[in-house]
């Protein structure tokens, strides 16, 4: 990634049912001027995954997916060390433990997050806060906001 870039953090990748809502936010994103890294466009394990899954002894499939992971992972963190800001998808009834990370690796890393939570349900800690307490606080404390809907959406 080179100039503006966005990583997205989501879980919207595990139904494809979520991809017209993902395309919407992504479109809103671009429209910022921003390339966007979707993890869930990183095509580069599918060939790796599917030899995985097809293995019918248990413990080579555990260790497969164990060198899957790592190396998925490895990939998230250079798309976030990499990007200009992290951007974060927050709906569901408890925010995703994966999208929660990249928000505080982001955060850590001194890169500004924003998020989206469109859900009307509130899943914080308190009444009145939205979202997870801590992943609110990295959000905030980056310079970044949480926004309720796509059409609020504003990035420098």
């Amino acid at each position: 990634m080179s100039g503006n870039s966005i990583y997205l953090a989501s879980p919207l990748g595990f139904s494809p049912e979520n991809r017209d809502y993902l395309g919407r936010v992504k479109n809103c994103l671009a429209g910022f001027g921003y390339s966007i890294f979707d993890p869930w466009q990183q095509n580069q394990f599918d060939g790796e995954i599917a030899r995985a899954r097809a293995l019918t002894d248990v413990a080579g499939q555990v260790a497969a997916f164990r060198r899957l992971a790592a190396g998925i992972g490895r990939v998230n963190e250079e798309g976030i060390r990499a990007a200009t800001l992290v951007f974060a998808i927050l709906d569901g009834a408890e925010l995703d433990s994966g999208t929660a990370s990249e928000v505080g690796f982001g955060a850590a890393l001194g890169k500004s997050c924003y998020g989206l939570r469109t859900d009307l349900r509130d899943s914080g800690d308190f009444a009145g806060v939205p979202i997870n307490l801590q992943v609110l606080h990295f959000i905030e404390r980056s310079g970044g906001r949480l926004f309720r809907s796509i059409g609020e959406i504003v990035l420098p």
